[in-house]
C-alpha cells in the first residue's frame, strides 16, 4: 500500500469536505482510506507532499484531442464564421497524428486532468490509443450529423467507453438527434451537443434569418429540409426531448433568462467553454446566472484549435472571474470534479477523494488554494 500525505485535503465528499495534515491510503489504484494523518501513520509506503492541497483529479467534459494539430493555426478573435473557415482550411490541408494526440494527452494528465470526454468524428481509434498509452481515463462521444440516413450508431468495432453524439441541431436533423438520443436513454449512457454557442444562432432557429443562417447555407451545413422552428436553440431542444438529467449541453453563450430556467428545469448539464469562447469571439456564457439558478455546471477546453492550451485550471480561473467573489472554493471545484463525474455517470469512480474511488488526485495551485 502507499499512504499520501498532503498539509489539507479538499475531498468534495460533502460528509466530510476537508482534513488537515491529512493521507490517502491506496491499494490497487484505489482509495482505502482518507483521514487525518496521525490516523495512518506506519500504513504503507509513505509520500510526503508538503505544504500543498490536495483535490480529485479534474474532469476535462469537453474536447476534441482530434484537432490537436491545429494548435496556434487558427487565430484569436475572428469570429465564428471565419474561424470556421479557417477550422475547415486547416483540416483538409493536414491531418492530425498518434504523437500529436499523446503529446495534448500528456499535456492535460501533467496539469492534473484524470479523466476527458472527447468527441470525436474521425479518429476515433486514434484517440483510443493515446488515452491508453498514457494511462488517462476517458469516454468518447462519437459525433454525427446530417439526417442520418444508413448511419450505424452502434458498429462493433468501437472499442472502450462511449456515445453517439448530436454535433448540433443546425447540423443535425431533429429525427436523427432524437434518435441518438433514444439511443443514449437505452443504454444509460451520457448524451451531449453544442447549443447556444454562436450569435446568430437562436434568429437561425426562431426566424431562418441572419448572418449565421445564411453561413450555414452558403456552407451547406443546415440539414436538408431544416424549417425555423419559432424557439430558442434551448427552447428547440427541450420541446425535442433532448435535455435531461444525462445531457450535457455544451458552451450555452447565447441563452437568456428563459432559457436559463428551461435548463434549470430540466436538469441538464452546461458544459463552459470560457478560453475557447473568447478564441473565437462568440461573447460570454452569462456564467453567474446560470449558476444562480442552479444549473449544475460543469467545464471543458474544447481543442486546440480554439485555445492554447488543455489546462483546466486555466479555464476555471476564467469561470472565477465570472462569478460573484463570494463563490466559495467547493462551488469553483464542482465545475470539474463532481459535477461532470455525474454529468459522465462515472461518480462511483470520479469526482471525490471517498474510500474505494480511483486514486485520481492533483494538487491545487496556489492563487486557488488561497481562495478558501
Amino acid at each position: 500500500m502507499e499512504a499520501i500525505r498532503a498539509e489539507r485535503i479538499l475531498t468534495m465528499n460533502p460528509e466530510r469536505p476537508e482534513i488537515v495534515d491529512g493521507g490517502i491510503l491506496i491499494r490497487d489504484g484505489r482509495i482505502q482510506a482518507v483521514e487525518p494523518w496521525k490516523k495512518l501513520t506506519g500504513m504503507g509506503v509513505c509520500h510526503e507532499l508538503g505544504a500543498v492541497t490536495i483535490v480529485p483529479g479534474l474532469i476535462n467534459a469537453h474536447v476534441h484531442l482530434e484537432l490537436s494539430h491545429l494548435a496556434g493555426q487558427i487565430p484569436a478573435g475572428l469570429g465564428f464564421a471565419a474561424w470556421a473557415e479557417s477550422l475547415f482550411a486547416a483540416m483538409r490541408a493536414t491531418r492530425v497524428s498518434d504523437a500529436v494526440v499523446e503529446r495534448a494527452v500528456g499535456e492535460a494528465l501533467a496539469s492534473g486532468t484524470c479523466f476527458m470526454a472527447d468527441v470525436n468524428g474521425r479518429e476515433f481509434d486514434m484517440v483510443c490509443r493515446a488515452l491508453e498509452r498514457l494511462g488517462m481515463r476517458g469516454h468518447l462521444f462519437r459525433e454525427f450529423s446530417g439526417l442520418g440516413r444508413g448511419q450505424d450508431l452502434s458498429p462493433e468495432s468501437l472499442p472502450g467507453s462511449w456515445s453517439p453524439s448530436v454535433h448540433a441541431l443546425y447540423s443535425t436533423a431533429p429525427a436523427f438527434a432524437q434518435a441518438i438520443k433514444r439511443w443514449c436513454a437505452r443504454h444509460a449512457l451520457p448524451f451531449t451537443l453544442h447549443l447556444s454557442e454562436v450569435p446568430g444562432e437562436n434568429e437561425l432557429f426562431q426566424r431562418g434569418s441572419g448572418d449565421f443562417a445564411d453561413f450555414m447555407r452558403l456552407r451547406r451545413i443546415l440539414p436538408k429540409g431544416f424549417a425555423a422552428s419559432g424557439l430558442t436553440a434551448v427552447a428547440y431542444a427541450q420541446e425535442l426531448g433532448l435535455l435531461d438529467g444525462h445531457t450535457l449541453a455544451v458552451h450555452c453563450v447565447q441563452v437568456d433568462e428563459r432559457d436559463i430556467r428551461i435548463l434549470a428545469q430540466s436538469g441538464a448539464f452546461v458544459c463552459l467553454c470560457p478560453r475557447s469562447n473568447a478564441w473565437i469571439g462568440v461573447g460570454v456564457a452569462p456564467v453567474a446566472a446560470l449558476h444562480a439558478a442552479g444549473v449544475p455546471l460543469c467545464l471543458g477546453t474544447d481543442s486546440f484549435a480554439s485555445t492554447p492550451s488543455l489546462d483546466l485550471w486555466d479555464d476555471l480561473r476564467a469561470v472565477k472571474a465570472l462569478l460573484p467573489s463570494a463563490t466559495p472554493l467547493s462551488a469553483l471545484l464542482d465545475l470539474v470534479t463532481r459535477n461532470p463525474a455525474k454529468a459522465l455517470s462515472i461518480d462511483a469512480d470520479h469526482g471525490s477523494l471517498e474510500v474505494g474511488k480511483r486514486a485520481s488526485w492533483t494538487i491545487l495551485p496556489e492563487d486557488l488554494a488561497a481562495a478558501v
